[in-house]
């Protein structure tokens, strides 16, 4: 591998550990100063997160290893975040709460996706008709992709507060790690094989989409580890009354 690839396969891990940074601190933030409305805080920064990942997408990331070359898109990169946040609320708010967050993440990518439709149609100044094209021509895979994302992340999201759930009422408190992998592996499979169906073919060759496909597992599989670390510090702070303000665990039974 010459050094070009280390460098980028240096920025993948760096975006990926950034990323998940970002959403662990926006939690202690939430959790910190929202007090009781931490909740809404944290499904504010996943719906933020949403509509960065559906632009993200149109940016194509390849990675050369051992002369073959992995091709995935950057939102793939940041989407696993959304693991975070979304296991945060199931581990700590319960089934339905993390559930409304899927949902309300939902309505915010149909709402931003509506309205960027609209600046197609603002007027432009004379002499600025390159801007717009230019304009025009960035966005014009976005509403496919954002389609794709929207849908499928939705689905994702379900799969991922249900598997985690059921995987809970086995396991009980205990085993966090395990309902954690559980719903990442399962749901981001799903999202895996959603997305870039429904994004990409008939664009692309089966096999650029296959690749495509098993790459995106691979580094969400990855990425899950990741996020175990940063779950699992979160807890521990909660553990040591850092985090407690506001958030209480819901038990089994309850739910």
């Amino acid at each position: 591998m010459i050094f070009a690839d280390w460098a980028g396969l240096f920025w993948i891990v760096a975006t990926i550990f950034v990323s998940f940074a970002a959403v662990g601190i926006g939690i202690i933030v939430a959790e910190i100063f929202g007090r009781q409305h931490a909740v809404l805080w944290i499904v504010a920064i996943q719906g933020a997160f949403q509509v960065f990942i559906s632009f993200t997408s149109a940016q194509f990331v390849g990675l050369v290893i051992g002369g073959v070359t992995f091709i995935t898109i950057a939102g793939s990169l940041v989407y696993p975040t959304l693991e975070l946040g979304q296991n945060y609320l199931s581990e700590f708010y319960g089934l339905k709460v993390s559930r409304t967050s899927v949902n309300a993440q939902l309505v915010c990518r149909i709402i931003t996706a509506a309205l960027l439709a609209f600046l197609f149609l603002l007027p432009y100044p004379p002499k600025f008709e390159q801007n717009h094209a230019n304009f025009v021509s960035l966005n014009a895979i976005v509403p496919r992709i954002a389609i794709a994302s929207i849908i499928a992340t939705w689905i994702t999201g379900l799969v991922m507060v249900y598997v985690y759930d059921a995987v809970r009422n086995l396991t009980g408190e205990r085993m966090m790690w395990l309902r954690a992998l559980s719903a990442n592996i399962v749901s981001m499979t799903v999202n895996s094989i959603l997305f870039v169906l429904m994004a990409f073919a008939g664009v692309m060759s089966f096999g650029v989409l296959l690749n495509m496909v098993l790459v995106q597992i691979l580094f969400k599989f990855i990425d899950s580890f990741f996020e175990l670390g940063f779950l699992y510090g979160l807890r521990s702070l909660k553990d040591r009354g850092i985090l407690n303000v506001g958030a209480k665990e819901v038990p089994v039974e309850q739910r």
